[in-house]
């Protein structure tokens, strides 16, 4: 999702995820939209900031569902060159040699009335990016590294029962760094809205899943040497036809059969003499022919 300059995406296995229905503020400093969460799926935020300046530090503070997650500095790449800076979250630091990563979990419910009436962020459900411009201070003798917990359990009639929530997975050894930063100014907010994939089908905000083709049976099977069309015709008509073609090459071939028989007949040899003989003309000794 981008808004002027800044940019940001939320990450699983590498690839950001899809992003429905991204709307933005009527000021043009805000913009939202939803993305589909999955149980158990650790994720990463990637920040983008497309038009850099050495002279301006730019920060990306990170809030998950209404809980603050730390800034992170962005840095022009060597290796990109030109005036792109960037910076990722996976992970929070919980100690100077410890992390936790960012996880997608399964909301838990419960029906104990102690947590009807219990304080909910209104964040709940919600990857909150802001984009600031920032200065360095002096931020020594401050301890960074907190003990973050964020909201799991929730009531099940509450308005905040979406399915999924944020967590931290499981403590990993990093060696981490801290620095201090005073903001100047908000320059953009990027709001990425979870839930799982079903229940943003169902609320129309993310197209519906795509069905695969049906694998074509032997019923399927179309003989294209026939003209005959499948969805007009039965089975018994079309056995109709082939018979009536079968008789009607029976009788062509009969009446070639016919044909052959009636051949006309040449005279014997003895026919032929009987002719000759009654046609034998009798020559008077003296008599003139006329051969002309």
């Amino acid at each position: 999702m981008q808004l002027g300059q800044f940019s940001a995406a939320i990450a699983v296995g590498g690839e950001p995820l899809p992003e429905y229905a991204v709307e933005y503020s009527a000021d043009g400093m805000e913009a939202t939209c939803w993305i589909a969460s999955e149980n158990d799926k650790q994720f990463c935020i990637k920040l983008k900031n497309n038009d850099a300046s050495p002279s301006r530090r730019v920060s990306g503070k990170v809030l998950l569902d209404g809980t603050k997650c730390g800034g992170l500095h962005l840095r022009i790449s060597t290796k990109r060159g030109g005036n792109v800076s960037t910076a990722k979250r996976d992970s929070v630091p919980t100690s100077a040699n410890t992390r936790r990563p960012l996880t997608f979990s399964k909301q838990i419910l419960t029906d104990d009335d102690a947590y009807l009436d219990g304080a909910i962020s209104p964040d709940l459900g919600t990857i909150r990016v802001v984009f600031t411009l920032v200065k360095p201070c002096d931020g020594s003798g401050k301890s960074r590294w907190h003990n973050r917990e964020l909201p799991r359990v929730v009531h099940e009639r509450s308005k905040k029962a979406i399915g999924h929530s944020v967590q931290f997975g499981p403590e990993f050894y990093c060696r981490n760094s801290q620095a201090s930063s005073l903001t100047i100014k908000e320059l953009a907010t990027l709001v990425f809205r979870y839930r799982p994939i079903d229940l943003l089908r169902a609320q129309g905000i993310a197209p519906p899943a795509v069905r695969p083709a049906r694998a074509a049976t032997t019923t399927d099977v179309i003989d294209l040497s026939m003209d005959v069309d499948d969805e007009e015709e039965t089975d018994e008509t079309e056995i109709k036809k082939l018979e009536m073609r079968l008789n009607a090459l029976r009788n062509k071939n009969k009446n070639n059969n016919n044909k052959g028989t009636q051949v006309k007949r040449e005279p014997s040899n003895a026919n032929v003499k009987k002719e000759i003989k009654n046609e034998e003309l009798i020559f008077t000794p003296g008599e003139i022919i006329d051969l002309t």
